[in-house]
């Protein structure tokens, strides 16, 4: 048996090896035989991690004295072997609200007689009559690393109530591979905290004996990475590497100052230039990449042709066919054919389009297609008759005594054609102007009033 030194620290520090140092001695400390209730609410469950799992095993151990756990944050990081943020992280995760909405650690603030603050006093959360705990020793949670911990106490709880397990279950309760869950089984044995006892139990399966302390003293040697659950090396907690490894560098390929470059400098080294004349010749086609040309290619599909039926209702506006782009006349000859699928009579767009056409000024027509789009061939009716067009009929120009009806209690007699206004003062061009509000518009009025003043069906 290895022989520690006669003075042992009064919190041992965790180390990599994980039971380094954790052997007895003739002047063990007080807490090196105690022992605390760990519930399974803590440890078995996913919403604490396995460092607030060993923090709340060393707050529960420090409550048992007799002024409490009044040890500061900076205190229960060296007891730990964590930086006093991790400490931080793992208290603050603790004292916030659990699954049932408790906390599992309060803090109670206490100050002296002379007004001046003492250190908190920290509290965890008592366990219920009946509720399951793991018994565990507090030398296993200061010198293990967490999750080897939280596997030792879900084994210190299978032991004590005669449950048997497997690997596949202690993976799911660890977050971790069923490989993972097996290789952290042979670290605590190879560590001396369990034995395991192989194929002896009842269907072929391993039966565990959890010891309270280590069975041998282990010198503190590094661990070979961990690479079974997850995609990279274990650092200790740490991140992977950011820093280039000279072993990984091949000098002698490497250009001084080359292409590849971690931040700005003034571009004092220079590349020789390239000569890539002859590469189209010598790469393949089907090897080479797509290249954007510098101007958009001209349309070079069939030209845009109308039907018979859709020029015949065109026909009053051709000379303002040309100013509309493709796109454009394609809308409108959609609209004209959805139209007259509809039960729409081509002579009735026709005398639509050229009514408007007469009522709108020529210097209002800017935009053909967006007018003829917006303005002509969208049929506004009230009355719900095909041949009644902005409340006028088709042929005639008449009103349209259906929407005449529709529009009861109206005291302004309705003319037989949109009012035409004088010209504002600053504009130079007519405008349309409502016969109730003489609001001005810059298109026909139907009935001479306006979208705020005309009644609705």
């Amino acid at each position: 048996m290895t022989h520690l030194p006669e003075q042992l620290p009064a919190e041992p520090r965790r180390t990599r090896g994980g039971a380094g140092g954790a052997a007895r001695g003739q002047d063990e400390p007080s807490w090196y035989r105690q022992k605390v209730k760990v519930p399974k609410r803590v440890w078995g469950s996913a919403s604490y991690s396995p460092g607030a799992v060993a923090y709340h095993a060393q707050v529960t151990a420090l409550g048992q004295r007799s002024d409490g756990c009044r040890a500061g944050v900076l205190t229960l990081a060296g007891y730990m072997g964590d930086s006093k943020r991790t400490a931080e992280r793992y208290l603050a995760e603790l004292s916030a609200p659990g699954p049932d909405g408790i906390p599992e650690m309060t803090t109670v603030r206490r100050t002296d007689r002379a007004g001046d603050g003492e250190t908190a006093e920290r509290r965890t959360r008592a366990l219920d009559r009946g509720e399951h705990f793991a018994f565990v020793s507090v030398l296993a949670a200061k010198v293990m690393r967490h999750p080897l911990f939280v596997l030792y106490a879900a084994l210190a709880y299978a032991v004590a109530t005669r449950t048997p397990v497997t690997a596949a279950e202690l993976g799911a309760l660890l977050d971790v591979t069923e490989r993972s869950a097996r290789r952290m089984t042979d670290e605590l044995e190879t560590l001396g905290w369990i034995t395991v006892h192989r194929r002896a139990g009842d269907h072929g399966r391993h039966e565990y004996e959890v010891h309270d302390h280590p069975l041998h003293l282990l010198v503190d040697e590094p661990l070979p990475p961990d690479t079974d659950g997850g995609s990279g090396a274990d650092a200790t907690g740490g991140s992977l590497a950011s820093k280039e490894d000279p072993e990984l560098t091949d000098v002698r390929t490497t250009q001084v100052g080359g292409s590849f470059r971690r931040r700005r400098d003034d571009r004092k080294w220079v590349g020789p230039s390239v000569d890539t004349a002859g590469n189209a010749a010598s790469v393949p086609a089907a090897l080479r990449g797509r290249v954007r040309p510098s101007a958009r290619p001209a349309y070079a599909g069939p030209e845009l042709t109308l039907s018979p039926r859709v020029w015949a209702a065109l026909e009053p506006v051709a000379d303002l066919l040309p100013g509309v782009t493709p796109f454009a006349q394609r809308r409108i000859a959609r609209e004209i054919g959805a139209q007259l699928d509809s039960g729409i009579w081509p002579e009735a767009i026709r005398d639509q389009i050229t009514r408007l056409r007469a009522w709108t000024p020529a210097e209002d027509i800017r935009d053909p297609g967006r007018w003829l789009l917006g303005a002509v061939l969208p049929v506004r009716t009230k009355c719900g008759m095909t041949s009644c067009h902005f409340g006028f009929v088709a042929h005639t120009g008449a009103p349209c005594k259906a929407c005449a009806e529709l529009r009861t209690g109206q005291t302004v007699p309705r003319p037989a054609r949109p009012p035409r206004s004088a010209h504002p003062p600053h504009i130079g061009r007519p405008w349309h102007e409502c016969t109730r509000c003489q609001r001005p518009a810059r298109i026909p009025l139907p009935a001479g009033l306006c979208a705020a003043c005309r009644p609705t069906a």
